[in-house]
């Protein structure tokens, strides 16, 4: 009978996560093979230095890359834009509502000391001044106007290379998914005398699970239970397991 539960999970296992694959990525694997040509195409240099693919941990920093990815292109849909050009018009602002201040000011001067009253000198020098405060609050505006639409162009390029990214990292982790499916598949044949393929079975368990939905998690559990009992462990969490030998099997 265990064998024929263990035959049971298996399929589970792959129909279950077949079908996250599809729905999750929006790829087939079809497609997922052909952009193994350039399965990096798409991501900024930045992220693939900090993901560095091939060392220990990668598939969790790729993850998270991507959940980092999508929270910028949800902040930047929201309307935020970039720190330096954000200052950069807020400073403008400030300038523009100073110098209509000093105009408002001026003008209720005006109301009160008509320009009748004053000698000629003061008169040219309140429409100097008037003038000039005019004429800066004109050209404020306009930088305001250009810098507005620089944002949005800028925002609109960086929201269409982020969600480049986004595409080519859920390939990417769609690609790394079917490869530890694949050896799964390979060391399901496992037998209870061979602890090393045991041992390498757990590990793509525990290297496929961080990757999958929550909500898709609990057969992967399941199969890491039974994995954990062929190889007498004891009664030790799967998670504290998975952090022990995540390092002497490096996918």
């Amino acid at each position: 009978m265990n064998w024929l539960k263990r035959r049971y999970w298996n399929r589970v296992l792959v129909f279950a996560v077949g079908v996250g694959v599809s729905l999750w990525s929006g790829v087939s694997f079809g497609a997922a093979q052909d952009a193994a040509i350039d399965p990096h195409k798409g991501i900024r240099e930045e992220t693939l230095r900090v993901m560095a693919l091939g060392t220990p941990d990668d598939l969790l920093r790729l993850r998270d890359a991507l959940q980092q990815t999508e929270q910028e292109i949800a902040r930047l849909k929201l309307g935020a834009a970039q720190p330096e050009k954000q200052a950069q018009l807020n400073a403008i602002r400030d300038r523009h509502v100073e110098s209509e201040v000093l105009l408002r000011l001026l003008d209720s001067s005006s109301s009160e000391i008509p320009h009748r009253e004053l000698d000629r000198s003061s008169a040219q020098e309140r429409a100097s001044l008037r003038a000039k405060l005019s004429g800066r609050i004109e050209a404020l505006r306009e930088s305001i106007g250009v810098i507005e639409q620089v944002i949005r162009f800028e925002q609109a390029e960086y929201l269409r290379i982020l969600e480049d990214e986004r595409r080519a990292l859920r390939r990417l982790l769609a690609v790394r998914r079917e490869q530890l499916l694949q050896e799964y598949e390979r060391l399901s044949t496992c037998v209870a005398a061979d602890r090393p393929c045991l041992a390498r079975k757990f590990t793509a368990l525990c290297r496929l699970q961080p990757l999958l939905p929550v909500a898709e998690r609990a057969p992967i559990l399941i199969l890491q239970q039974e994995v954990v009992k062929q190889l007498h462990l004891g009664h030790g969490s799967v998670s504290s397991l998975c952090e022990y030998l995540r390092f002497d099997f490096a996918f």
